[in-house]
């Protein structure tokens, strides 16, 4: 299993992932609690890889992940992915992924923005990224 994370200041996107890259679950957590989410997974999944876009935001949570890494028995692997266009890459999959309900149907999706958070969707592609960059190893 992989956990990817698409940090930010105040919101998170996780996203765990098989190997082969189909999303088990996907949530927006609040950053501060980072470190609790992942010992609840870890529990939950006992997953080997975490993956983290390297945005504007990761240097901090970036910290947070090697301080819980540290205190592991397991060793997990970590990488960090080019985080770049995940945002609208995260849109498109938010459209496709959720059915658009009254005027949202009659609007073309070019003028749209997701009502909603895709800090999730985005953590999801950001897996689907490590796992092409590693290949097998994953």
């Amino acid at each position: 299993m992989i956990v990817a994370i698409d940090p930010g200041s105040e919101k998170t996107g996780i996203a765990i992932l098989r190997r082969d890259g189909t999303l088990v679950e996907k949530h927006i957590i609040p950053s501060a609690s980072l470190a609790a989410v992942l010992t609840n997974l870890q529990v939950k999944y006992g997953f080997t890889h975490i993956a983290m876009g390297d945005g504007t935001c990761h240097k901090h949570l970036q910290g947070v992940v090697a301080a819980w890494l540290a205190k592991q028995i397991k060793t997990i692997a970590y990488a960090l992915v080019d985080e770049k266009n995940t945002t609208v890459e995260g849109r498109r999959l938010y459209f496709r992924m959720t059915p658009r309900r009254g005027w949202r149907r009659v609007v073309p999706l070019c003028l749209q923005f997701p009502p909603v958070p895709v800090d999730d969707f985005v953590a999801w592609i950001i897996g689907q990224r490590y796992i092409q960059q590693q290949g097998e190893n994953v």
